[in-house]
């Protein structure tokens, strides 16, 4: 039975709906480079690439981890006083030195949020794509904010020996991101505030799951809520295998989650699972489908995504991740082409007049 589609939308418009749970086609999807990657792509399309409207992407993204100091080639200081080593991981960096070394904050300040680069990147964005699907993306937003002020050693040690500062630590931080927001919202032209905060690995939680809802829980509520004051979606970003605290997610607020990996969890089964309740970005593995496939392994995992889970609203396609630098680059331009024709692959897929 073919599917009719008589609406007209923005990718805004469309973006919006299908995270309601509205079935909207083409199936919205998004795409982003980390910085090696987009480079080795714009190589191998001869120099000249838009990341954003040479995908298609619906969605772009203000990015608070963005215009730090640079304190000497390849080492940069972020607002807080962060040292990332980004001699070889230049999107994110490795963190080099930490500013605390003792748990107390007496010593140390916070910084102010009136003046961050990210609400210049956010009017640029609002001015070049006027009809996209736009998000303030908080890194770090609570759990990697606080390991990389105090180094991971030691905010797992205090979690057990001295909770207090660790509680305080993060109401600050939380404090920090809900003023973050308001500041945002007042300049205008976001929809969505995404937390980026990885509080997983491959198997599992990285600390259990007790001490997430007793130290992350209420400050991540508290953000959401900041959020929903001003109308605005959340999204969660969280690498790794967090299945487990989806309903706690939910709980909280959060509208959207990605990146949701296929090789931590069965994507078909936790959409199933949730669905109406939460919706998911994601779903093509940059693990294995994209770095170790063919052009016709990408093919056919995207088709099944954006026909199983995309065409029943509540999913939005995209890689498991921004794309890397080790994914050949036949399979980046697979992809592209896949989320720009899907009614031609889905024909192909499923026969001619299946959609309308």
């Amino acid at each position: 039975m073919p599917w009719r589609w008589p609406e007209s939308m923005n990718k805004k418009e469309a973006f919006i709906k299908t995270i309601n749970f509205k079935q909207v086609f083409p199936v919205p999807h998004v795409t982003r480079f980390t910085i090696e990657a987009e480079e080795k792509y714009r190589e191998y399309k001869g120099g000249k690439f838009d990341p954003v409207k040479e995908t298609g992407t619906y969605a772009v993204f203000s990015q608070t981890n963005s215009g730090w100091e640079e304190v000497k080639p390849g080492f940069f200081s972020d607002y807080f006083g962060v040292i990332w080593n980004k001699t070889k991981d230049r999107t994110l960096g490795i963190v080099e030195k930490s500013p605390i070394h003792s748990p107390s904050l007496k010593k140390f300040k916070f910084p102010r949020t009136e003046f961050l680069p990210v609400y210049q990147y956010q009017q640029n964005n609002n001015l070049d794509y006027p009809d996209h699907f736009h998000i303030l993306s908080i890194g770090f937003a609570l759990f990697e904010r606080a390991w990389s002020l105090v180094g991971m050693e030691n905010l797992m040690t205090w979690m057990l020996i001295e909770p207090e500062f660790v509680h305080d630590l993060l109401d600050e931080i939380a404090e920090y991101n809900i003023n973050l927001i308001h500041q945002s919202k007042s300049i205008g032209g976001i929809d969505c505030v995404r937390f980026g905060d990885d509080w997983a690995g491959q198997y599992s939680l990285l600390i259990g799951k007790d001490l997430w809802l007793e130290f992350i829980k209420p400050r991540l509520h508290n953000m959401c809520r900041a959020a929903k004051i001003h109308d605005l979606f959340v999204a969660q970003h969280c690498c790794g295998k967090v299945d487990e605290l989806i309903p706690e997610m939910i709980d909280v607020g959060i509208d959207l989650f990605d990146p949701f990996q296929p090789d931590v969890m069965n994507v078909f089964d936790v959409f199933n699972m949730y669905y109406g309740k939460i919706s998911f970005m994601g779903g093509l593995s940059i693990q294995e489908t994209m770095p170790y496939g063919t052009p016709e392994d990408v093919e056919q995992k995207s088709i099944e995504l954006i026909s199983k889970l995309g065409m029943r609203g509540g999913f939005i396609f995209s890689p498991s991740h921004a794309l890397t630098q080790d994914i050949p680059a036949v399979n980046i331009e697979k992809m592209i082409d896949i989320v720009k024709h899907q009614q031609m692959y889905m024909e192909k897929k499923y026969g001619k007049g299946y959609i309308i």
